[in-house]
């Protein structure tokens, strides 16, 4: 799959105190969603497909929340939605947002706590929903 990205957007990170009286839960959403442009000869042969992923990361004392997406051009390919996509493909499509998300992450926490930041470990070989994290040692 030949690909020409757009800069990655970030629509919203947010680093929350946890409230002490509600119960929460880590979740991560990507979602596809195909875009066109007026150009219908670049249409015929290409295809352009946003990722977004949205994320509420939730540790004892803060949650992590926010949205970033990224405009992709799959060249020479039709891709109508994100079913026409392979595991993989859905995997390379959305590395750059995570990889985003990480090292805001890292850069946040190692502010707010004056310790080392956190450092997160997106799981990408199950579910795209499931994410696990580990604190650096």
């Amino acid at each position: 799959m030949e690909l020409k990205r757009q800069q990655p957007i970030v629509e919203a990170y947010h680093f929350d105190m946890k409230p002490k009286d509600k119960e929460m839960e880590t979740k991560l959403n990507v979602g596809f969603a195909p875009l066109k442009v007026k150009d219908e000869e670049y249409m015929e042969k290409n295809s352009i497909i946003g990722a977004r992923l949205e994320f509420q990361l939730v540790f004892p004392d803060y949650v992590l929340s926010g949205r970033v997406g990224q405009v992709n051009h799959i060249l020479n390919r039709k891709v109508n939605s994100g079913e026409d996509l392979t595991k993989a493909e859905t995997d390379r499509l959305v590395e750059p947002l995570f990889d985003i998300v990480k090292r805001l992450t890292y850069e946040v926490t190692e502010i707010v706590t004056d310790k080392p930041g956190l450092q997160l470990n997106f799981n990408t070989n199950s579910n795209p929903t499931q994410e696990s994290t580990e604190e650096e040692k």
